[in-house]
């Protein structure tokens, strides 16, 4: 009889051990639908406000969401289906929690680049390395340069700053920041007032090679300059359509930052047909010699255009070519390297073979060339490699530029929203993608680059009397440029 109790005793508490386990595992299956319907309320939230999807997606994916809440809680009743449907749920959890940071940081991410709709100017003293000169304060009663041709309202109030304590110098005037650096290096001045942006466009003249490890900067101040919207056109009869966009990418190579003015070193715009699903993508060289928005008529290289903001450059390129930029991009190629190492690298596939001279001689061959960083910033540059120069340069800046599978989503989104900015509104580029999200439409593609030929020029508007290095325009490739483009719209 002992034996008999002792069964019944332990039958018993198996049966209660198993009914309790059947409890954990049934609460354990309502509170993760819980958990993952709270989830999914918070990313269907964010997939919203986000606006990069199309509604009809997000009606979708709460739909499906809220039947695999419903569809976790029921399958609890039983061991099997519910010890499935925790699984699928915990899965769908981890999604969900990823693709809400994913969401918040792209909202993060196009609100940065979109809103900043300013520029800055820096504006530095030099001194000669050797001078002895340290602190603005030992320049107290000495000789300060300054230009008188631009940048005359920044360099004012840059003085203004210095002397609100009681600073006082000299401040003989030069016509142009050539006249300016010459007369730092000869002695003339003790030290010279200048952009900072300008010091590298000093540094690129024969004469003034190494210029810019010559001096070093003891004071500086930044003025902020609005970007203006293109309400106003600078060309009449300029091209129109609802269905073309035209945008401005500008490359920058600036180490102050992506909203400091700095020369241009990649010119391209895209005119986007949305009807068609063209895009033609035209390279402009750094060095064309184009009048300037801002001179008047007088010539000048494109880099130079930079130096006055992109407002300048964006007007000078609607001038070459008699169409209206809608919006500008402008990239700062010194986080180049980090976001193309963001996305592990990037892949291109080249008709030739070259040896970069930027790069510690690294090779290029025909076929596929994977780049890194570092890499791919050398190939972007590099024009002494080949024949025609600049224009070729062109050419490999619209491959780096095509589309990229990104392998590190928060990175990359982390350092694009360093340096990019656009002028394009949050709502505009939402809207850009719900349409291809709805469409899904395959674009076509056509790279072009407008040519010259090398020559030197004294007449420019930036180093006036200075012989410069420039690409006089072929006028024949900008007459096909302007019609490709007129083809893009019709």
């Amino acid at each position: 009889m002992m034996a008999a109790h002792k069964s019944n005793v332990s039958s018993f508490l198996d049966l209660r051990k198993d009914v309790c386990m059947k409890k954990i595992l049934k609460y354990t299956g309502l509170s993760i639908s819980i958990i993952m319907l709270t989830v999914s309320v918070v990313f269907i939230d964010l997939l919203i406000n986000v606006r990069v999807v199309p509604v009809k997606y997000c009606i979708i994916a709460a739909v499906v969401l809220v039947i695999l809440t419903a569809v976790t809680a029921f399958t609890q009743k039983w061991f099997v289906p519910g010890i499935i449907t925790k699984i699928i749920a915990i899965i769908m959890i981890v999604v969900l929690i990823m693709g809400s940071i994913y969401l918040n940081q792209t909202r993060h991410m196009i609100n940065k680049i979109t809103t900043t709709q300013e520029e800055k100017i820096v504006m530095g003293v030099y001194v000669l390395n050797d001078s002895g000169y340290d602190s603005v304060d030992m320049l107290n009663n000495k000789s300060i340069g300054i230009g008188t041709a631009v940048d005359r309202e920044s360099t004012d109030e840059l003085i203004k700053k210095m002397g609100a304590g009681g600073f006082m110098a000299e401040y003989p005037e030069y016509s142009n920041i050539m006249e300016l650096a010459d007369a730092l290096l000869q002695g003339q001045i003790d030290a010279a007032i200048m952009k900072t942006s300008s010091i590298e466009m000093i540094d690129e003249m024969g004469d003034f090679t190494g210029f810019a490890s010559d001096v070093k900067l003891i004071y500086s101040g930044e003025f902020t300059i609005k970007v203006a919207t293109t309400e106003e056109n600078v060309i009449d009869n300029y091209l129109s359509s609802d269905d073309v966009i035209n945008v401005y990418i500008s490359g920058i190579d600036s180490r102050g930052g992506i909203n400091e003015v700095s020369r241009s070193d990649v010119n391209i715009i895209m005119s986007v047909n949305k009807k068609t699903h063209n895009i033609l993508m035209i390279n402009t060289p750094r060095d064309y010699y184009v009048p300037l928005s801002i001179s008047n008529g007088v010539r000048d290289k494109l880099t130079h255009a930079g130096v006055y903001g992109i407002e300048c450059s964006r007007n000078t390129l609607e001038m070459l070519y008699g169409i209206q930029i809608d919006y500008y991009v402008k990239v700062n190629f010194s986080g180049f390297e980090k976001i193309i190492d963001s996305l592990g690298g990037v892949d291109v596939t080249l008709d030739y073979s070259a040896t970069l001279s930027q790069a510690g001689n690294l090779t290029v061959h025909n076929g596929v060339n994977h780049f890194n960083g570092e890499q791919a910033l050398a190939f972007a540059r590099e024009r002494y490699a080949y024949s025609d120069g600049d224009r070729q340069r062109g050419r490999n800046q619209m491959m780096i530029m095509e589309p990229a599978i990104i392998s590190n989503y928060t990175s990359v989104l982390s350092e694009v929203s360093k340096n990019v900015i656009t002028d394009m509104s949050y709502d505009f580029i939402a809207e850009l993608a719900q349409t291809q999200l709805n469409d899904m439409a395959v674009w076509n593609i056509t790279q072009i680059s407008v040519t010259g030929a090398g020559s030197y020029s004294s007449t420019t508007y930036s180093m006036p009397g200075w012989s410069l290095y420039v690409m006089i325009p072929d006028e024949e490739s900008v007459e096909n440029a302007k019609e490709q483009i007129k083809d893009n719209y019709n």
